[in-house]
């Protein structure tokens, strides 16, 4: 039997209650909270559950896991406050508003399952909005001819947007909302695939980083076949399936190697040139360097695997390459000259300018003129200590 105490407030047995389908559909059915469970088998609960008693059932709206623990430590009686509802879906907008600032922190999963929820709710709101501000400037149009379009559509565009106020709701970035919601969407493709096992992989990646799992998603070259192998048990994880796909047979990656010539089937651009050097590889891209013939520029392009349509071809400036490295270590001490030297490895091979460079650096008139370069500085830096040395001794 219920024990009253206020008009609102009661003791009831924890058998009495039931969990709205959507706080466990959002939160799982049974979440692991220790901090919780200390504080509530020492003081007991503190804050009451929320309930709806509407359709005749005492529906828990907010407070599923302080009614689990209770269970869990065999509780009597859980102190619970009845709200107002009116139908199924206010009782669902209550429990998303009891739950917006929930304690004991959520998942980034848990949070764009409210988003979701906040989304199909904003929404509508919005495009009400929207027609009531243009039945209004329609209004406004037949009783000022001098209405001008720039102010109508300011006054169209007033409110907050939708995004933005979703993501204030889950205290997220605008940026990151757009990102989480394009990994929130493909666990839910792979839940209709029933792909479960791949589900609970990326869904530990998202809540882990937002942004590691968007990449994740946005990486087709490695996305599909690292579900795919999670699925099939042979891996457990998405860091995992990234490790394999870097380093097995079947990385997509692993034909390229730094230095290599490409010949591409097609200009990349008009005014690239059709060869390119691979210069780098990162989680991502292939990254080549190629020369632009309008301004014989050195230009940076960044290709994933399965954009580069190119064929591998034998090193055209191995002689060059060879000088340059070598020019490297004998001038590691002169960063101008450094910094001209790698440029050049970038290139696919050399124009007849920057041979003669090349040859600059190699001549004795450079070496000589680099030598008496530092015998100067040197000549001058014993000149400043021994003026020191003889201020201090006077």
């Amino acid at each position: 039997m219920s024990e009253v105490h206020s008009p609102a407030i009661v003791y009831i047995s924890p058998a009495e209650l039931v969990v709205h389908p959507k706080l466990i559909e959002i939160y799982g059915e049974n979440e692991v909270r220790p901090a919780l469970e200390k504080s509530i088998s020492e003081k007991g609960i503190l804050e009451s559950l929320k309930v709806s008693a509407r359709t005749g059932v005492n529906v828990v709206l907010a407070g599923k896991c302080r009614l689990q623990i209770a269970r869990q430590l065999g509780i009597s009686a859980v102190k619970v406050e009845f709200v107002e509802s009116g139908s199924p879906e206010e009782d669902l907008k209550l429990v998303l508003d009891f739950n917006l600032h929930r304690e004991g922190g959520k998942t980034h999963y848990q949070k764009f399952h409210e988003g979701q929820y906040w989304e199909s709710v904003l929404r509508p709101q919005a495009k009400e909005r929207q027609r009531e501000s243009a039945r209004r400037l329609n209004e406004t149009k037949y009783s000022n001819l001098n209405t001008s379009i720039d102010e109508s559509n300011s006054q169209l565009n007033k409110g907050k947007p939708v995004i933005q106020e979703v993501s204030e709701n889950l205290r997220i970035s605008v940026g990151s909302y757009h990102k989480g919601k394009k990994v929130f969407e493909y666990i839910s493709q792979l839940r209709e695939l029933q792909k479960f096992k791949a589900v609970v992989a990326l869904e530990a990646e998202f809540n882990r980083s937002i942004d590691a799992a968007y990449k994740f998603v946005c990486n087709q070259d490695i996305c599909e076949q690292v579900i795919n192998l999670i699925e099939a048990d042979e891996i457990g994880s998405i860091s995992d399936g990234i490790a394999w796909m870097r380093n097995g047979d079947r990385n997509p990656f692993r034909r390229f190697q730094v230095g290599q010539v490409y010949q591409f089937k097609e200009r990349l651009r008009t005014e690239l040139e059709i060869v390119g050097r691979v210069i780098g590889i990162t989680n991502e891209f292939v990254v080549f360097g190629l020369r632009n013939l309008v301004n014989m520029n050195l230009e940076i392009v960044n290709l994933r695997p399965r954009q580069i349509d190119a064929e591998l071809q034998n090193e055209p400036s191995a002689e060059q390459r060879a000088r340059i490295l070598h020019l490297m270590e004998k001038f590691r001490d002169v960063f101008p000259v450094q910094v001209s030297l790698a440029e050049l490895l970038k290139l696919p091979n050399l124009t007849d300018k920057e041979e003669v460079l090349l040859r600059m650096y190699e001549s004795d008139v450079f070496e000589k003129t680099w030598e008496d370069y530092k015998n100067q500085m040197q000549a001058m830096e014993v000149s400043t200590n021994r003026k020191k040395g003889n201020v201090r001794a006077a």
